[in-house]
């Protein structure tokens, strides 16, 4: 029996070492199987933790725990392309760090027990929402651009990106629910996940963007400093709207004053080097041409009809078509054309010529087409005037 029990003694430190050495082999501890997210963020992110503080509010206070999570799991599943946890362990290993953040918020940690019944809930599964495990798998199934991809995108500020967001998180969700009708809520929360994780700029750990993707509930703002914020947008965008309408209003106004200037420059040098060109002692270049046995100025009937038609470089003569500026030139010719009409009548005084040239004064329209010297009309006037002159001559040799 002696020795019996000495055998029995000399196995015993041999046997304890092969059965723990088996026990490690079989079950890895449980400091291997660490939780892959860093939940700090349970501490920072100002979600509302009132709601579990109620003694009677564990649905409302569970719901509020699973956004929370989902936080974790979508910044997961942005580093790592998995929806989900890779293993039972590191999900019960991410639910006991949960606990242990709730616990510094003087939260009761027995709300995660009681909320999540069971860790495997958490752990990536074929079977869990129409076979989908990573982004690559998403893909697969909903395709590379979805309307997420667009909606989800920017600041969630905003009320309508966040409404458009949900709007396009149904449709996704019907689209996978059609695959598999039982997998609705486990698919519309991996829509929730991808939203925050993979699509938005700003990720999942932005409280707005949990709020509106996640439906994280957060901490409302004193109204007073709501209210103290809005007066200082309004008043910052009125008063830089002023500036701008004032800045507007006074390089509008420059550069009108500065167009007129440069006009009023380029119109006194044309006109001074235009009177320096002219013939002295005549104040005007003549061109002779004949017809109807007369000599008389380029502006006539030829002119006027040119200028009726538009056609002012025309009746320029080539030497001094580039001489001025084009405006400049048109108001020489029609003046001109205003000075040489037949009519006595239409013609301007010399002082308002001269205030037409300078552009003090508007220049009229041009009258009706003027006759040409050696119309008919003219004729019989000659005649009738020629007579006179005759009679009044023989009559007052008569008297003589």
């Amino acid at each position: 029996m002696g020795n019996n029990l000495l055998f029995s003694s000399s196995l015993c430190p041999c046997f304890f070492f092969f059965f723990f050495f088996t026990i490690l082999s079989i079950h890895p501890v449980s400091a291997a199987s660490s939780c892959p997210v860093d939940l700090s963020y349970v501490q920072t992110v100002p979600w509302d933790t009132s709601l579990c503080r109620q003694p009677d509010g564990l649905e409302h206070c569970c719901q509020t725990l699973l956004s929370v999570l989902g936080m974790g799991l979508a910044q997961h599943l942005r580093e790592t392309s998995m929806f989900q946890f890779p293993n039972s362990n590191a999900s019960s290993a991410c639910l006991s760090d949960f606990q242990a953040q709730l616990a510094t918020l003087s939260i009761d940690p027995s709300l995660v027990p009681s909320c999540f019944k069971n860790s495997s809930q958490f752990v990536s599964s074929n079977s869990s929402c129409v076979g989908i495990v990573t982004t690559q798998d998403w893909i697969a199934k909903v395709g590379p651009m979805t309307p997420l991809n667009t909606a989800c995108r920017g600041d969630f500020s905003e009320l309508t990106r966040c409404s458009s967001c949900l709007d396009a998180g149904q449709k996704i969700n019907s689209q996978l629910t059609s695959l598999d009708p039982n997998a609705t809520s486990k698919c519309f929360y991996y829509t929730c996940l991808y939203a925050a994780g993979i699509v938005s700029e700003l990720g999942p750990l932005d409280a707005k963007t949990a709020a509106c993707t996640l439906a994280l509930p957060l901490v409302n703002e004193k109204p007073a400093k709501s209210k103290d914020k809005l007066l200082k947008l309004v008043f910052g965008l009125l008063g830089s709207l002023i500036g701008v309408l004032l800045a507007f209003g006074l390089i509008t106004m420059y550069r009108k004053w500065d167009r007129k200037r440069k006009v009023s420059a380029s119109h006194e040098r044309f006109v001074s080097s235009f009177k320096a060109s002219m013939l002295p002692n005549s104040g005007a270049k003549w061109k002779v041409i004949d017809t109807s046995n007369s000599s008389f100025l380029l502006i006539t009937d030829w002119a006027w009809t040119l200028a009726k038609s538009g056609k002012f470089q025309e009746i320029l003569d080539e030497s001094i078509r580039d001489q001025g500026p084009k405006g400049v030139m048109e108001r020489f010719v029609l003046v001109g054309i205003l000075c040489a009409h037949v009519m006595v009548a239409f013609r301007p005084t010399i002082a308002d010529a001269l205030r037409m040239l300078e552009g003090d004064i508007d220049i009229p329209r041009l009258p009706g087409r003027p006759l040409p010297l050696g119309h008919e009309s003219f004729r019989h006037l000659c005649k009738e005037s020629s007579y006179t002159t005759e009679r009044s001559r023989t009559s007052s040799s008569s008297r003589e």
